[in-house]
């Protein structure tokens, strides 16, 4: 009876040990935490605070004058930035024009772009009929400050080639077509000047009966950069 009551003593003496280093330990990670419980009056509970850490320096920073979020925006390190448009920064535009050559010489029309836009087209599509026997060739031209000086000269104009591919003779009148997917910019206004879309077509030799080359254009509108 002695030795048990011995044994029973021994064990709830260790027990005591245990439970006491568990509570220290406990205790430790307690400390380390970087949370505090703050009850707040009238909540009827605990609002947790974290304290927040970063190593190095911050890039954003507090107004509190303001009560604004200050960023760090240098020429050396710039801020990323997407511009996202609005309903009323891109329009759609689609519009169609006729060239009717007569010769081997070029025959131009002009396709307007409303002032102060950029006109962004997307798609281009064209559909030519001229007398068998003789062949077209169209193009179209556009104009965009890419020298930023400010003067729209013969450096800011670009030609854009169309090929043609013949569908075959109807009634004696050959047709070929042409739709390509594209990316071109015009701009309506550089500095004092105004420009616009020039259309162009010419046959291989003379015609006597019907000639017409129909474009399509397919794109967007925007706004012309406020420096332009």
């Amino acid at each position: 009876m002695y030795k048990l009551k011995q044994y029973f003593a021994v064990t709830s003496l260790l027990c005591a040990v245990m439970l006491i280093a568990a509570a220290g330990t406990t205790n430790a990670q307690e400390t380390g935490r970087t949370q505090s419980a703050t009850p707040t009056a009238g909540s009827g509970g605990n609002v947790q605070a974290v304290d927040a850490r970063q190593s190095g320096v911050w890039d954003v920073g507090i107004d509190q004058a303001r009560n604004a979020v200050q960023v760090a925006n240098t020429a050396a390190n710039p801020v990323a930035v997407k511009v996202i448009g609005s309903g009323s920064a891109r329009k759609a535009f689609q519009a169609r024009i006729i060239v009717a050559p007569t010769g081997t010489g070029n025959s131009t029309q002009s396709l307007l772009i409303p002032a102060g836009k950029r006109l962004v087209i997307e798609n281009v599509s064209v559909i030519t009929r001229c007398p068998e026997g003789l062949r077209m060739e169209v193009n179209f031209s556009s104009y965009i400050d890419n020298n930023g000086d400010g003067v729209g000269d013969i450096s800011d104009i670009t030609f854009h080639r169309l090929s043609l591919v013949d569908q075959g003779v109807f009634d004696g009148t050959a047709i070929a077509t042409a739709n390509h997917k594209v990316l071109v910019f015009a701009d309506e206004q550089i500095g004092t000047g105004h420009h616009v879309v020039g259309v162009t077509a010419r046959l291989s030799g003379t015609a006597t009966g019907f000639t017409q080359a129909q474009f399509t254009f397919s794109g967007y509108l925007e706004d012309l950069p406020v420096n332009q």
